[in-house]
């Protein structure tokens, strides 16, 4: 059945599509270096790095400036960083690795594994949950058909999901951009938080797009499979170009029924 195979090959692509612009609007650069486990200490929150002191703090104006430098590739606006974020951040970029080294990480195309055990560490002991979820729930949402408005429930999910992990997401992101797919971190959060009528409307503009189903055969077949597939199962489909089994006969069995009103 031509539709049938259609709607399956169909679902996911579109999160291929936003996988890439996510990672790119993120600011990570590509590398080719893979990040080790963690082995820099936390800063110490209240630690001077620098004799121009003076930030928010005692943190330096030069730690916070390259902590806001940072924060600001997630979408935050600079007016609206977290002082104390940026200033913890910064220092502690700049004790695990220098100076120089610290201040390259803003700029640099492939951070080394030093650079992202540094920006892992730094972003776990410094960056809460709550500073990088708008940004990054609003990326996602910005790319999905219709360009949705994300809950604040979701927000805050995501949020709560990310919170003490901010540096895992962050070397995963900047991991994952040579690849063009989000990285497992993120779309385990998502899993948990985004609800299925997101993922139906994913499912309902991929297939209408194709012009085989109309508005009311694929909201149908939207609405049986989307309780049933995660983002994260429409990503691999969209990377690998194939669904496990038992997806694929979910959603051939719910596109005959739509069709013949079964």
């Amino acid at each position: 059945m031509t539709r049938t195979a259609n709607t399956v090959r169909l679902l996911g692509l579109g999160l291929v599509v936003t996988a890439g612009l996510v990672l790119s609007a993120c600011g990570g650069g590509s590398f080719e270096d893979k990040a080790a486990s963690t082995t820099t200490a936390p800063a110490d929150s209240g630690s001077d790095t620098g004799s121009d002191s003076g930030g928010a703090d005692g943190f330096s104006a030069q730690a916070t400036s390259l902590g806001t430098e940072l924060l600001t590739q997630f979408d935050i606006p600079a007016d609206e960083v977290d002082e104390l974020e940026a200033g913890c951040l910064g220092t502690a970029l700049i004790d695990a690795l220098g100076e120089q080294d610290a201040e390259a990480i803003a700029t640099a195309d492939e951070p080394t594994s030093a650079q992202l055990d540094a920006i892992e560490a730094g972003f776990d002991a410094c960056v809460s949950g709550r500073t990088l979820a708008a940004g990054l729930v609003a990326l996602f949402f910005d790319e999905l058909p219709g360009a949705p408005t994300a809950d604040q429930s979701v927000i805050s999910c995501v949020a709560g999901e990310i919170d003490g992990t901010t540096g895992q997401l962050v070397v995963g992101l900047v991991d994952s951009n040579q690849s063009g797919t989000l990285p497992t971190e993120f779309l385990d959060t998502l899993d948990v938080c985004v609800p299925d009528e997101v993922v139906a409307d994913l499912f309902v503009g991929e297939l209408t797009s194709s012009g085989d189903f109309d508005q009311t055969q694929a909201t149908c077949i939207a609405e049986r499979v989307a309780p049933e597939l995660s983002i994260s199962e429409l990503a691999a489909a969209g990377q690998n170009e194939a669904l496990p089994p038992e997806i694929q006969t979910l959603i051939e069995t719910a596109t005959v029924a739509c069709l013949t009103g079964g």
